[in-house]
C-alpha cells in the first residue's frame, strides 16, 4: 500500500461553478479536464486524500502537517459562504508523518483555505467522501521539500495507507496585464517551461528550476510540486498533461501522474 495517484490541480475559485458562473465558458479545458482527472480518481481504491497547499498556514524552517480529527471550510471570501463542506481528517497518518521527519511541523489548523477546497470540490462534486490530509507548503529549497515528500513516502507505506497525493498549483499569475499579480513577458515562459518538465517528467529540471525566472512569473506551483515530486521518487509514474491555459491572467495546469 502506498501513493496510488498523483495529480497536479490549480486553485483558482473562479473555475468552481457557483462562483465562475458564466465566466467558467472561458476556462471549459479546465473544467473538464477537472472532471476527468476526478473520473479516474473514483477508479481508485483510495484511504486518504493528501493535498499539498501552497496557501493556508504556510511554513519557513519547516512543513505545516494538518493533524485535526475534522476540517472545514467555505468559499466566503469569494462570495459564496454557502455551502460549507466539511472533512475528516487523519490525525494518525499526520502526526505519524512529523513524528518521522525534522522537516515538518504538526499544525493544529482546522479551517481549509482556497488551495485545498478547489482541488477537493470537483472530486467531492462526483461522490467521493474520503478522509483529507492537508499539508501546507515551507518557503524552504525545492531540495528540501522533496526530501520531505521522500520521507512521507516511507510513513504512508509503513502505514499501509492507500493515498491520492495532489500539488495545488497556480502558474504564473502575471500572463497578461489583467492577471491578479501585474504583467510579465517572463510568465508565459515560466508556464512553458514548467508544463515540458511536468510533460517529460524531468525531476531533476524542476528541482533547479530557474529562480529568477520563478520570482518574475509570479508562481506559486514549485513548492508543492517538488514535495509530490519527493513522495513519487523511485517508482514508475507516467505523466499525463490533461489541460493548460491561462484564461484570466493565471496559468492553469492538470496533470495526472499514473503510477505503476
Amino acid at each position: 500500500m502506498s501513493i496510488v495517484f498523483g495529480a497536479i490541480m490549480p486553485h483558482p475559485p473562479i473555475l468552481v461553478p457557483p462562483i465562475g458562473k458564466e465566466r467558467l465558458k472561458e476556462a471549459e479545458k479546465s473544467k473538464k479536464a477537472l472532471e476527468e482527472i476526478s473520473s479516474r480518481f473514483k477508479s481508485k481504491d483510495i484511504d486518504t486524500i493528501i493535498v499539498i497547499t501552497p496557501h493556508g498556514d504556510v511554513g519557513q524552517a519547516s512543513v505545516p502537517v494538518y493533524t485535526g480529527h475534522v476540517f472545514e471550510g467555505n468559499f466566503g471570501a469569494f462570495g459564496l459562504p454557502k455551502p460549507s463542506f466539511s472533512f475528516k481528517g487523519d490525525p494518525q497518518l499526520g502526526l505519524a508523518i512529523v513524528k518521522d521527519t525534522h522537516l515538518a511541523t504538526a499544525c493544529p489548523e482546522t479551517i481549509l483555505d482556497h488551495g485545498v477546497l478547489v482541488p477537493l470540490y470537483y472530486p467531492t462534486a462526483a461522490g467521493i467522501k474520503k478522509p483529507v490530509l492537508p499539508i501546507a507548503v515551507a518557503f524552504m529549497p525545492l531540495s528540501k521539500l522533496f526530501e520531505f515528500g521522500q520521507s512521507m513516502a516511507k510513513t504512508i507505506d509503513r502505514l499501509k495507507r492507500k493515498v491520492l497525493l495532489i500539488a495545488s498549483a497556480d502558474m504564473s499569475h502575471r500572463l497578461t496585464p489583467e492577471g491578479p499579480s501585474g504583467y510579465s513577458p517572463r510568465g508565459r515562459e515560466f508556464d512553458e517551461k514548467l508544463v515540458e518538465l511536468v510533460k517529460n517528467y524531468d525531476v531533476k529540471g524542476l528541482l533547479k528550476f530557474d529562480a529568477d525566472l520563478a520570482e518574475d512569473a509570479g508562481q506559486d506551483a514549485l513548492w508543492s510540486i517538488a514535495i509530490l515530486l519527493g513522495a513519487l521518487d523511485g517508482k514508475k509514474v507516467r505523466p499525463e498533461i490533461l489541460s493548460y491555459e491561462g484564461p484570466f491572467g493565471v496559468g492553469y495546469m492538470i496533470a495526472a501522474l499514473e503510477i505503476g
